[in-house]
């Protein structure tokens, strides 16, 4: 918890998107939460995971059994891609597709928000299409056990 505090209440931003995320899953069979932690002490990024037909991209993407969505939110200033970043999406993405259930992930980031999509890209995500979502338009990008980058 003094990892998530650090992070989330010191980018002011961030603590609200936090407290609705474990919200969110801590309510639901269907979600969970990943915290990333470096030594412990340092919050890196939060990973959500959610069966995709649960989710509300359901309504305008056509998704099938085994798609599951995830949404990040990196603990970071910066507007690009820190290869330690990377590594702990690749590392949640490894440890997702364990599961054989998974059969592909699906994310949506806003297609202004550079940092997002070009850390997806180097994991291994490839862009779908476009659609419109929370007042914004967002590349669909999809990572199946084939695309997946590993570290």
């Amino acid at each position: 918890m003094p990892a998530i505090y650090n992070w989330a209440w010191k980018l002011s931003r961030a603590a609200d998107t936090v407290a609705a995320s474990y919200l969110y899953a801590g309510s639901s069979d269907f979600a969970r939460s990943f915290m990333v932690l470096l030594n412990n002490r340092l919050a890196l990024c939060q990973i959500d995971i959610c069966a995709a037909d649960k989710d509300e991209l359901y309504d305008t993407y056509p998704t099938s059994n085994g798609d599951y969505i995830i949404r990040l939110l990196m603990n970071t200033n910066r507007s690009n891609v820190r290869p330690l970043h990377l590594r702990a999406l690749q590392t949640c993405l490894e440890y997702f597709f364990l599961f054989p259930e998974i059969k592909q992930i699906i994310a949506e980031p806003e297609a202004e928000n550079k940092m997002y999509n070009e850390i997806l890209l180097q994991a291994g995500f490839q862009q779908e299409v476009q659609v419109f979502s929370h007042y914004a338009v967002c590349n669909l990008l999809v990572c199946t056990r084939q695309s997946f980058i590993p570290e």
